[in-house]
């Protein structure tokens, strides 16, 4: 049952202008309409689709004879007529097709709209690499391409934009997946008609080798652990009594939340579980939005004269009017922080924005990042359920109310650094285990040539300046580990530098430096481990030994520089916004110095190597590195 709807009346109108769904009682099949039956229903005037009397068109003329059609076959028909080549030869995962039919079967039309979609945008893209190089991010500018129609004909690339084209249009794809359409809300007419279209694409295509993407690996993150394993829900039973009578949650999304769950749990379809989960978490997200920044107009789907309220909006720092988003502050650092690592942040998991747009295999979604989603929402239920306390609840706010950003550009950058730490500080180990060399590698280093203590007096608190002029590891340690920068929507497009500075680029640039640092570590590590015991037990011949005494004669300024490096971007990403504030000349020599040294790295990840071992000639490179930066800081 619906409460209220979230359809604009415009949006409304147009999904509710076509008839109620009829049972056919004849077993005869009806003939199949052609692309062309189709598009004369399309009514357009003055270079522009009447969406609205195309689509009342389409539900007398078509519209029933597809859904008469399509409600006739079994499953095992439907496979027999289309699964070959025929009609799915230029599909890739065509089994998707036969899964979105067997779903509407099973009056999961909700499910089959939502993988329909995104299986439409991913096939439609690949058929788009016939001609181009590049596929538009959106469904939308897909089907509106020039290219897509140079390949398919008018006729159907109307037809296709009728369905999933712009805000005017029935726009089937974004109204489900931005959950705005609660549980059998619409027709399945609409689901049918995308569904038929798609099988009428391949007789046209039929010959062309079509190019198949990859999918994304989410391999990279399976060891990192979002969140503990006695936090994530333990059964469906607590998920469906906080679902139940939850006040926020309407009863036209609930049966979905609980079909998410039934995936979930009882069929280990992670992937599906989220396609049903994430739009009405999003739905719940905007609800939150409207209600702290009191503007319930954005509550409803676009229009062509009002904004569509989607996630990337709801989640900015700031409204269209420059005022500040009051959602950020209610939900809290923590929740915002494990939402961004997982749904907004570039090199996080994105995990909405890759299953909608149909970018990875959803079968193979890791259970672990789908426990950490539903944990997401888990949390954001308990939260605004004052009725509903227990234990787990209580650990599991507490748990996400600490924490702390992972794949931010600047945490990122964080890690880096002390991933080579590590590594940093077990390589003066294995020199010192060279008997003849020990005393020697002991010693501590001097003073580096190269002093800003002067210029970081120029902004940094007085306070503040010891950590900037002591280049240990200890003191390095405290910086990195220093919670003193606020990462959510640090990059908010509403945010306007003016000064020319470029955040972005010192943290690009020091990701480079602490790539580069740690090969070279993994080099002097693999040098040491194949030269150290020869030239100890004295089996190097004299060349190889003369080679190993001139590292042992660079280590120490070796070591030196890259504790120099390391400070500098570690103090660098402590001190981002008092850069920010300060006159551009100095950031540009803070890039400078970064240049010069990225520059020195990359020289000396090739001389480094087992196969140059070149320590002369790093100690050229480090000689002329050292003097371009003391010439570039007395320009000041």
């Amino acid at each position: 049952m619906i409460d209220s709807t979230y359809l604009s009346s415009g949006i409304r109108e147009l999904l509710l202008s076509v008839s109620p769904a009829v049972l056919c009682e004849t077993n005869e099949y009806r003939d199949q309409p052609s692309i062309e039956e189709i598009r004369q229903c399309l009514v357009i005037e003055e270079s522009e689709i009447n969406y609205l009397e195309s689509v009342r068109r389409l539900d007398v003329k078509v519209l029933r004879q597809i859904e008469t059609l399509f409600n006739q076959m079994s499953i095992e028909q439907f496979q027999s007529s289309y699964d070959n080549n025929h009609y799915c030869g230029w599909l890739k995962n065509r089994k998707d097709l036969f899964r979105v039919f067997q779903l509407l079967k099973n009056n999961e039309i909700h499910l089959a709209t939502l993988l329909l979609t995104c299986f439409t945008e991913r096939n439609l893209g690949n058929l788009l690499l016939t001609q181009i190089n590049t596929v538009p991010n959106l469904l939308r500018q897909i089907v509106e391409s020039s290219t897509l129609a140079s390949i398919l004909g008018s006729d159907l690339t109307i037809i296709l934009q009728v369905l999933i084209g712009s805000p005017k249009s029935i726009n089937l794809r974004n109204i489900y997946w931005h959950g705005f359409v609660q549980c059998h809300e619409i027709s399945q007419k609409f689901t049918y008609l995308l569904l038929y279209i798609i099988l009428q694409i391949g007789p046209i295509v039929q010959g062309k080798l079509v190019p198949e993407r990859q999918f994304i690996s989410f391999e990279r993150f399976i060891n990192h652990t979002f969140l503990p394993t006695d936090l994530c829900c333990p059964n469906a039973d607590i998920a469906i009594q906080l679902i139940e009578n939850h006040p926020l949650i309407d009863n036209g999304y609930k049966p979905l939340m609980k079909s998410s769950i039934d995936y979930f749990y009882n069929q280990n379809e992670y992937g599906l579980s989220m396609m049903l989960l994430l739009p009405i978490f999003e739905h719940l997200l905007r609800k939150l939005f409207v209600q702290v920044n009191n503007c319930p107009e954005r509550l409803l789907t676009a229009e062509s004269t009002t904004l569509f309220t989607t996630l990337d909006e709801i989640l900015t720092c700031c409204l269209p009017d420059g005022q500040t988003n009051r959602l950020c502050d209610e939900l809290g650092h923590g929740y915002m922080s494990l939402l961004a690592d997982l749904i907004t942040f570039p090199e996080g998991i994105c995990l909405r924005s890759k299953l909608s747009h149909g970018e990875f295999n959803y079968e193979q979604l890791p259970r672990s990042i789908a426990d950490t989603q539903l944990s997401l929402i888990m949390t954001f239920l308990y939260r605004y359920d004052k009725h509903k306390s227990d234990d787990y609840g209580q650990r599991l706010l507490e748990y996400v109310n600490n924490y702390k950003v992972c794949y931010h550009p600047i945490a990122i950058a964080k890690n880096q650094i002390r991933q080579f730490i590590v590594k940093f500080q077990q390589i003066p180990e294995c020199v010192a285990s060279i008997e003849e060399e020990a005393d020697e590698m002991k010693n501590q280093p001097g003073k580096f040539a190269i002093q800003l203590d002067d210029f970081w007096r120029l902004f940094i608190p007085s306070d503040k300046l010891p950590l900037f002029n002591d280049t240990s590891i200890q003191t390095i340690d405290v910086l990195i580990n220093a919670d003193n920068l606020d990462l959510i929507n640090r990059y908010c497009s509403h945010r306007v530098i003016t000064n020319g500075y470029n955040e972005q680029s010192f943290i690009t640039i020091i990701r480079q430096l602490s790539t580069h640092i740690h090969q070279i570590l993994i080099n002097i590590d693999t040098f040491l481990q194949t030269r150290g015991q020869a030239y100890h037990s004295k089996q190097l011949r004299a060349n190889q030994r003369a080679n190993f005494e001139r590292f042992i004669n660079i280590y120490d300024e070796l070591r030196q520089l890259i504790l120099f490096i390391t400070h500098l971007s570690v103090c660098i990403l402590y001190s981002l916004d008092h850069i920010r504030s300060i006159d551009s000349k100095y950031s540009s020599l803070l890039m400078k110095l970064l240049r010069i040294w990225l520059t020195f790295l990359e020289n000396t990840v090739t001389l480094s190597g087992i196969t140059r071992n070149r320590w002369d000639e790093i100690a050229t490179l480090r000689s002329t590195a050292i003097d371009k930066s003391t010439k570039t800081i007395l320009k000041l």
